[in-house]
């Protein structure tokens, strides 16, 4: 006959192993963590600031454009498009980094 030596733990107990959580990773202390959170958001803002700046331009070329009748040829569209992708893509990664560092 084989014996189980698998054993559920009784309550308060702790089995190495059983229900823990092991990182792979040292997790960074509070103190480093501010600063990065920090210039990340600052980051972030001067992004979106530049972002809605082309966006602006990219409005008034379009804008232009459509008032000479040169749409076709106009690249205002390409630059609003652009602007708003590039916002997006900021954010999301925003979010990925408060993901990924603990606060």
């Amino acid at each position: 006959m084989l014996a189980c030596a698998a054993t559920v733990p009784v309550e308060g107990e702790m089995v190495p192993g059983y229900g823990e959580s092991v990182l792979a990773y040292k997790q960074m202390p509070a103190d480093v963590i501010e600063p990065i959170m920090s210039l990340l958001g600052w980051l972030l803002w001067a992004v979106l600031a530049f972002c809605l700046a082309w966006l602006i331009v990219s409005a008034g070329r379009l804008w232009f454009g459509v008032r000479s009748g040169d749409i076709g040829s106009n690249d205002g569209t390409h630059g609003v498009l652009m602007s708003l992708v590039g916002a997006i893509l900021a954010s999301s990664a925003t979010v990925v980094a408060l993901a990924l560092l603990p606060t």
